[in-house]
């Protein structure tokens, strides 16, 4: 009712400017003519297409408004702004019709927790940038302390889908490697339309092996991944898998073939392939990969993995060794656990080395566990870390052990936070035992 209020009185200034004489047909600023004929009203507001009713009798596009006019009479108008006329004139109830929708936008734009969504009808892009700003404190126990400043990672990411939500890409650039900046490059398609149950990856991305390596750096509770860790899970590599994660996510299995030479190199070493497998179990929901707990409410979460992965590689001669081949096996386990601030994981890597040529094989195992607990809830939160690799089962005296303490504040989860860890590194085979402290800084946005 406001509304019809305040029309009519706009529309009372507008012809009270007028001549008096309205009935006449002409208003100051507004043309005006009523036609009465064949037991209709004819109203116009356009002199041009009062002109075309007079000579075709033809009135064209208009409103209709039955038993609207004086008398239960039909109301024909150019416009709706002749129809108000006529209304108001005759002191009628005025036409009442729904409000106008606003256009919908062509895009939405959105931005949460560091990451800026453009969605549209046919696509959606996410952009975001994580940068890690590191100071790092060397304390050798041979030589001198050596403090250094270093940007760690600068990365840009675009991911998203297109045509369809089941097509989903990704691409990942890390402007802080000068000389191998590219990092994610794939294409995913969910042929179970949106239960990712069944789903094809092609392109480069994190083959399916190591839960620490397969936990985005950004998402560590220590400054960094344990030391000697890529020993064993490399990360990235080119070529395809198949994956899904059934059952509600409580499974999520994963099988790939890849090239075995790392992120970024396109053309394969041998007629070979490097093998991945990799099956979790989840039985209270996804624990996902991402270390401290932010993700249990009122019961705890839980992942148990196994994996495996193959590959033979050839290399090259070195010293006394010749050139031969290494056929790699490499078998995992791990467990992730989270509960009410607590977080323990635990990973274990058991490889055997068959090489060629008459050079020797070995057997090598690492093992790294951590455990954390958020003083704080989701603010503060301290963490152990104890990691252990022997290079050589065949030899003694010759592992390599690290022990950490990492303190955490969380300004906003993984995507804006603090941290500071000391840790030693002993090497039994050199009988040193070397100090680091790391300060490091991080922001996604």
């Amino acid at each position: 009712m406001r509304k019809l209020f305040v029309f009519r009185a706009v529309l009372a200034v507008a012809l009270l400017v007028g001549l008096a004489g309205a009935a006449s047909g002409q208003v100051t600023g507004l043309y005006y003519k009523e036609v009465e004929k064949d037991g209709r009203v004819y109203v116009f507001n356009t002199p041009e297409r009062y002109q075309s009713f007079t000579a075709g009798g033809e009135m064209g596009t208009a409103v209709t408004l039955i038993g609207q006019a004086e008398g239960g009479k039909t109301l024909v108008a150019e416009n709706e702004t002749a129809a108000d006329l006529y209304l108001f004139k005759h002191n009628l109830p005025a036409y009442e019709r729904p409000t106008p929708k606003p256009p919908t936008p062509a895009f939405d734009v959105s931005w949460k927790d560091g990451k800026t969504s453009i969605k549209s009808k046919s696509a959606e892009l996410t952009i975001s940038n994580r940068g890690q700003l590191r100071f790092t404190e060397e304390m050798p126990e041979v030589g001198k302390d050596v403090g250094s400043f270093r940007v760690r990672r600068f990365k840009t990411k675009f991911e998203g889908w297109a045509y369809t939500k089941d097509l989903t890409y990704e691409l990942q650039m890390n402007w802080a490697d000068t000389t191998n900046a590219l990092e994610d490059a794939n294409i995913n398609y969910d042929f179970s339309h949106g239960k990712k149950a069944f789903q094809l990856k092609a392109g480069q991305f994190k083959v399916p092996f190591g839960r620490q390596e397969l936990t985005s750096s950004g998402s560590q509770q220590f400054v960094d991944r344990a030391t000697d860790y890529g020993r064993f899970a490399r990360g990235r590599d080119i070529g395809v898998q198949l994956w899904g994660q059934p059952a509600g996510g409580k499974l999520d299995w994963r099988v790939g073939i890849f090239n075995g030479n790392g992120r970024n190199v396109t053309r394969n070493d041998n007629d070979k392939f490097q093998l991945n497998a990799r099956l979790t179990y989840q039985p209270f929901g996804d624990t996902k990969y991402s270390e401290g707990d932010f993700e249990s409410a009122d019961k705890p979460l839980l992942a148990v993995s196994l994996e495996y992965e193959s590959n033979e590689r050839p290399v090259a001669a070195a010293g006394s060794t010749p050139a031969h081949s290494v056929d790699r096996e490499i078998v995992g386990e791990d467990v992730s656990f989270k509960y009410k601030g607590l977080s323990i994981f635990v990973e274990h890597f058991d490889a055997t080395n068959d090489r060629s040529n008459g050079v020797s094989d070995f057997d090598e195992e690492y093992l790294i566990g951590q455990v954390g607990y958020f003083v704080v809830p989701k603010t503060f939160e301290v963490a152990l870390r104890f990691a252990t690799l022997d290079p050589n089962k065949d030899k003694s005296n010759d592992d390599r052990e690290e022990r950490g303490l990492v303190l955490g504040y969380f300004f906003n989860k993984h995507a804006h936070k603090l941290q500071a860890d000391y840790r030693q590194i002993e090497d039994k085979s050199t009988k040193r035992t070397d100090d680091e402290i790391r300060i490091q800084y991080q922001i996604i946005f």
